[in-house]
């Protein structure tokens, strides 16, 4: 049965583990957790977490925020039409609506152009499937390239690359020496991107999170300690 300690602005679920040797707090979108050894007993974990109350209370606020953006651009998702903004690469795209017999999604400096006939325009959701396409062809198109620079620069190539939708994950690297990428990365940044690209790449060098392998990312990306923090506090944003 899960436990649950309650603090004047928050609650805290206890995970316990017979694996586990030291305390850790998390606090994400769900809620704040914290993770510890299984016989650790519950008046020292208040103790633990008392300590960190400033800390949490501060989290805690940014995890609102965070919800309440997120909730945000699932109704502008859900809503699309003239003017809306959709988010390439960094940058915040209008999205434009307009008439015509030959269906295309067409990309100028500043905005994002849907042709199509009149009643896909009266569609929101053909409009979304129509985006998100175009989202996931630019998303292969921009992350294969990536992949075919950064492959020399960190000495390793993978076996096959996926672009793949995942919900809760960047990427990942599999012991057959693939790599998958999520598409919305198409959203990001393209240091950003960058980033993630090296961090699976160096998979395949140490199939760990040892020095070792952060020795690796740090060789090709000398700041990856602040990308790898964007992506903690703006990930959420990535979103369509």
């Amino acid at each position: 049965m899960a436990e649950t300690l309650t603090f004047e602005n928050f609650e805290v679920t206890v995970v316990r583990s017979t694996r586990r040797k030291t305390a850790v707090i998390k606090v994400d979108l769900e809620g704040v957790s914290v993770r510890v050894p299984a016989d650790l007993p519950l008046a020292r974990i208040h103790e633990l977490v008392a300590e960190k109350t400033t800390w949490i209370e501060r989290k805690t606020a940014e995890a609102k925020r965070k919800r309440a953006g997120i909730a945000e651009q699932a109704e502008i998702s859900a809503t699309l039409t003239n003017g809306s903004q959709i988010l390439v690469q960094g940058k915040r795209l209008s999205l434009r609506l307009c008439e015509s017999g030959h269906m295309q999604v067409v990309q100028s400096a500043d905005c994002l152009e849907i042709h199509a006939a009149a009643d896909v325009l009266a569609d929101t959701d053909q409009i979304r499937a129509l985006v998100e396409q175009w989202l996931y062809r630019r998303a292969v198109e921009e992350l294969n390239f990536c992949v075919n620079v950064y492959k020399q620069r960190v000495g390793a190539a993978p076996t096959k690359i996926q672009i793949k939708d995942y919900r809760a994950r960047w990427g990942s690297c599999k012991p057959d020496g693939s790599i998958q990428l999520n598409w919305r990365l198409i959203h990001a940044p393209m240091h950003i991107m960058d980033y993630v690209v090296v961090h699976e790449l160096c998979h395949l060098l140490e199939m760990n999170h040892s020095k070792r392998f952060w020795s690796e990312v740090e060789r090709v990306e000398p700041q990856y300690k602040m990308k790898r923090q964007w992506l903690r506090d703006n990930g959420w944003q990535l979103s369509f």
